[in-house]
């Protein structure tokens, strides 16, 4: 069969290795191929072993590879067959068993599948090209136990093969964790030397063939693999692009660049609407600063950018290298922060939701203690995001703790007093010595309760004056809630004038009484009215009872209601009220003042 066109077979054999590259994205579980144990694991106890395995594994994925490019190029199709993608993934099935070569502990768990894939590729092509001891001259088990050292190096390089000594891989022989690491390193080196005779060359001799002007790796094909645009525009199209679009700059194609530029130009586009968004409710009419919903937008967009866009763009563009890893922290640091902000959003919605539902006060302390409970559950939420993201980028979860607790140990220390008020406000919340409204006295301050914050508690004085009272002091004070009283003690004394006969003692007596139980607001059952003291001008009268009011301003209404009686009593019955006299004694002589003929006179006596 006669090969087709140059235009069609470079479309064709493009086709061909994105789709294969893509299948390296996808996740494993595909088609196995055939063996004795499905679940068994290559032996990986001796460098031999583990350097026969991963040649062995990788020889069979570029034999696959190369063996597809020539079948579908003489299919003359343009698109892979049924049978051609069942071929990809029976190969690509392989790939896991190759890379358990590589020791990623030292690789944040959210770059493994991205750093795993492309270490592998870099390593094979290293072997490539480097001269390689034969297997029987590698130490196998044996040798390796005599050894002092538990590592093997390929001779003439820095790549080390080391002994696992914990986990479940303990005592396997795995690439390094260092090694790992510098595999960009030695392939930079490596990448401009010649194939050595193997499955390598030949799966890169198949490409060439079809595509002469091609100098790229295998490597670099799997970086600048357009195959997640295939999803919007056809192959053809893609495959027509000038080759100045796959250079590579920075570890992506340029068009990868534009296509990550895009995406950013979105992002910005999409936070600056959530912006816009959050000032718009928090101006609405519905108070919605209060309820929390103006700063719901900006964290449901960071999370939407985290959650979709950025695995989306990393998915179509195919982005790989150091700007997949750097994407990668970003999303997951972005994902975990914007979940964490997320929840103390939401805590505070749900908090003013709940205080809206059951018709409790702006300011009162249910209203204030339901907050407080949501809001504490939004931390521990949020914190919990955190500390399950920082383990995520690598950051083993006990050193956030640990820093968290030196961290909240130092503000502690620094702000004691804030945090006293704070658990101060707590103590009133649960305990409720009193509300919102009640009339209160705590030492020489005495008002009316308008709010009890996190840090403060502010009375109203009768002076109209607005006292802000530590909550650390409300909570080691003594406080009178004047308001949580059933009835007010009444007690006063009025005074007559010593010229008032017993009868009309008596009489005012049994009429002072009478006036109290006439008033409305008085308490009927416990009322005491009697001569108390001989005083130096007057003849006082006790006076006890109890007003049924819970509010000040009730209880003056009503005292002012048996004042008035009393001094209309005391007009009617021609009683005087007395206030202090003194009497002059001039030896001889006697003169009476106003007092002695009981109209508050004094009476001097003179002796002549």
């Amino acid at each position: 069969m006669s090969p087709p066109r140059t235009k069609h077979r470079i479309f064709a054999l493009l086709a061909v290795l994105l789709t294969v590259v893509g299948a390296c994205w996808a996740p494993s579980g595909r088609a196995a191929p055939p063996e004795v144990n499905p679940l068994a694991v290559p032996d990986m106890s001796s460098p031999r072993n583990t350097l026969g395995d991963f040649l062995a594994t990788t020889d069979k994925i570029y034999e696959g590879w190369a063996d597809l490019l020539t079948a579908y190029l003489t299919s003359g199709d343009l698109y892979l067959s049924g049978e051609h993608r069942r071929r990809v993934m029976e190969v690509m099935s392989r790939l896991p068993r190759a890379l358990r070569v590589l020791d990623m502990s030292g690789v944040p768990p959210i770059l493994k599948d991205t750093l795993g894939t492309e270490r592998g590729l870099q390593f094979r092509e290293i072997l490539d090209r480097i001269p390689l001891p034969d297997l029987a001259d590698i130490p196998d088990a044996a040798a390796m136990a005599n050894q002092p050292n538990k590592r093997w190096r390929i001779p003439g390089t820095e790549i080390d093969f080391v002994q696992v000594q914990n986990g479940r891989r303990a005592g396997d022989y795995l690439l390094s964790p260092e090694t790992v690491d510098r595999l960009p390193e030695y392939y930079e080196r490596v990448k401009d030397l010649p194939y050595k005779p193997g499955a390598g060359r030949h799966l890169a001799e198949v490409y060439h063939n079809y595509v002469p002007q091609s100098r790229h790796t295998v490597y670099e094909l799997f970086e600048g693999s357009p195959i997640g645009l295939s999803f919007f525009m056809p192959l053809r199209w893609l495959m027509e692009w000038p080759d100045w679009l796959r250079t590579l700059i920075g570890g992506a194609a340029v068009w990868q660049w534009i296509g990550i530029g895009l995406t950013v130009l979105f992002a910005i586009g999409l936070l600056t609407l959530c912006s816009w968004l959050g000032r718009r409710l928090a101006d609405s009419p519905e108070d919605s600063r209060r309820h929390g919903w103006h700063a719901l937008p900006m964290p449901l967009g960071v999370l939407f950018l985290a959650a979709a866009v950025s695995p989306a763009m990393c998915k179509i563009l195919h982005i790989g290298n150091t700007p997949r890893i750097i994407a990668d922290v970003l999303q997951t640091a972005a994902f975990y922060l914007s979940s964490a902000w997320l929840c103390l959003v939401i805590s505070v919605i749900i908090g003013e939701r709940i205080v809206g539902v059951e018709k409790l006060g702006i300011r009162s302390l249910d209203g204030q203690l339901i907050r407080l409970g949501t809001r504490l559950l939004g931390l521990i939420a949020a914190v919990g995001f955190l500390v399950r993201g920082a383990d995520e980028l690598g950051i083993p979860a006990y050193s956030v703790l640990a820093g968290l607790g030196v961290g909240g140990l130092a503000v502690a220390l620094a702000a004691k007093d804030s945090l006293a008020n704070l658990l101060g406000s707590m103590l009133i919340m649960f305990e409720k010595p009193f509300r919102i409204g009640h009339y209160i006295r705590m030492g020489s301050n005495e008002g009316t309760v308008e709010s009890v914050g996190f840090r403060s508690t502010r009375i109203r004085t009768p002076d109209n004056s607005l006292l802000s009272i530590p909550n650390d002091t409300v909570v080691n004070t003594t406080v009178d809630n004047l308001t949580l009283r059933p009835k007010r003690r009444q007690r006063f004394t009025v005074g007559v004038t010593y010229d008032t006969p017993r009868e009309k003692l008596a009489a005012f007596i049994e009429g002072i009484r009478a006036v109290i139980l006439d008033t409305e607001l008085a308490d009927k059952d416990n009322v005491q009215v009697s001569l108390n003291n001989l005083s130096d001008s007057s003849l006082d009268i006790l006076v006890i009872f109890h007003l049924l009011v819970t509010d000040y301003t009730s209880e003056l209404r009503g005292r002012h209601q048996v004042l008035s009686g009393i001094m209309e009593l005391a007009e009617n019955m021609d009683v005087s009220f007395a206030f202090p006299t003194r009497t002059l004694v001039i030896e001889g002589q006697t003169a009476a003042t106003p007092a002695a003929r009981g109209d508050g006179g004094a009476i001097i006596p003179l002796r002549g």
